[in-house]
């Protein structure tokens, strides 16, 4: 008898155990703005004006309820002399663009060919015609170094989408 109630015990605890990691993985998971600015990681930050050589495409992200339309590229140049990399949001305007609709921007950057990346971002908008960049983060001629820049767009409703450019 001892021996199935700690069998029991013992499955019981794995199961708690499993169930806290699991639920605990995703708290830890979450990026925010702050794990690459301010130099941390080693971004950098830039202004929402710079532009850069567009890189790794981009695209649109579209909800249809309320209507918006935000566009969303990668790009690289020279940031205090080393050439970087950062993703640019620019959010629609007039009719492409709902009171109600938030974009979001973030730039995943993997130095060991994604098998894990550091997330910038995401940064947030809730304005029409607003232009808006990650930090940057330096290229680098190792093909183990890799970015991608990907969009999202919400409404205070149920409609969500979200792209991502290819590595780079």
């Amino acid at each position: 008898m001892h021996s199935i109630r700690r069998i029991f015990s013992v499955g019981a605890a794995a199961l708690v155990l499993g169930a806290g990691l699991v639920a605990g993985s995703s708290g830890t998971a979450q990026a925010a703005p702050s794990d690459c600015t301010g130099g941390a990681n080693g971004f950098t930050d830039i202004p929402d004006s710079l532009s850069g050589q567009g890189v790794a495409g981009a695209g649109a992200v579209v909800i249809d309820n309320p209507h918006a339309v935000a566009s969303y590229a990668m790009q690289a140049g020279n940031v205090g002399g080393r050439q970087m990399a950062w993703g640019v949001l620019t959010t629609g305007s007039g009719g492409n663009w709902s009171p109600t609709a938030r974009g979001l921007v973030w730039m995943d950057v993997t130095n060991n060919s994604g098998a894990s990346w550091i997330q910038c971002g995401p940064f947030t908008t809730f304005s029409a015609g607003a232009r808006l960049t990650t930090a940057a983060y330096p290229t680098s001629s190792s093909a183990s170094r890799a970015f991608r820049v990907c969009a999202q767009v919400t409404s205070l409703g149920t409609d969500s989408n979200i792209a991502c450019t290819g590595w780079w």
